[in-house]
């Protein structure tokens, strides 16, 4: 079995989260990493995108998640994309890393960053 993993990184998206009502009203920018993992072994004999996971097909059900959908947090956009990655693909596994770069106090962060993993039930 060649399981291995594809990384989907540096999408950038803007959506209404957070728990101000400011957050939730003029939006923010978001960074998002998405990396699944998948058993390569037929794909990698019949070279044929069939037979592994299309990764535009991933990207477009996050930007879909990311679009349709006003959570207060982060965590619970991050568990959402996992989930409906794990649904309607054959991966056996999600990792969602959220980065909210327009934090909502004074500070001197760069980012911060949130980590979601989800693994599909056996």
């Amino acid at each position: 079995m060649l399981e291995e993993k594809i990384v989907l990184k540096g999408i950038t998206v803007f959506g209404y989260y957070g728990v101000s009502p400011t957050e939730r009203e003029i939006g923010q920018k978001l960074e998002l990493d998405v990396e699944f993992h998948h058993d390569f072994t037929k794909a990698v004999v019949t070279d044929s995108l069939e037979d592994t996971v299309n990764y535009e097909r991933v990207y477009a059900k996050v930007m879909e998640t990311v679009e349709t959908n006003r959570f207060s947090l982060l965590e619970t956009l991050g568990d959402a994309i996992c989930r409906a990655i794990l649904e309607d693909f054959s991966v056996s596994s999600v990792k969602t890393t959220i980065r909210k770069l327009t934090l909502p106090f004074p500070n001197n962060l760069s980012h911060v960053e949130l980590v979601v993993e989800r693994k599909k039930a056996e």
